[in-house]
């Protein structure tokens, strides 16, 4: 064997832990460490994963890292949505700003992408109705 293989096994059994760890934080914990991450209280956010995962103090950081530059995807636990073919998020929501649905369009928007309710207020606040040609 050489040098990498060992690398490689490790480096899968790091993302083994960090896949089995996500499984164990809720929405409502993901949702206190971003509140600890912007109350600027790192070192609480990384005790919080650590006491609810399990994991050690370089993974826990690894995790709320992710969560603080939002590239943290929580593991699907229901069955996926199926979304209806020829239509897109844009499209759908844009409908429901024109009817004036603006809390069930960020809500859809939040609910399929997994952005926070003021990110998806700004998405939807965003589009521009559609015009036709």
């Amino acid at each position: 064997m050489g040098l990498f293989s060992r690398s490689n096994r490790n480096q899968d059994a790091d993302n083994a832990a960090l896949s089995g760890a996500r499984t164990k934080l809720t929405s409502d914990d993901v949702d206190q460490v971003r509140f600890l991450i912007t109350s600027r209280l790192m070192v609480n956010a990384t005790k919080l994963v650590m006491d609810r995962t399990g994991l050690d103090l370089k993974k826990s950081k690894q995790i709320v890292d992710e969560i603080r530059y939002g590239t943290y995807v929580p593991p699907i636990k229901k069955t996926p949505l199926m979304r209806r073919p020829g239509t897109n998020l844009a499209e759908r929501t844009r409908a429901l700003k024109a009817a004036g649905e603006l809390h069930q369009a960020t809500a859809l928007v939040v609910s399929e992408t997994g952005m926070t309710e003021v990110e998806a207020g700004l998405f939807v606040g965003a589009l521009k109705p559609q015009e036709d040609y």
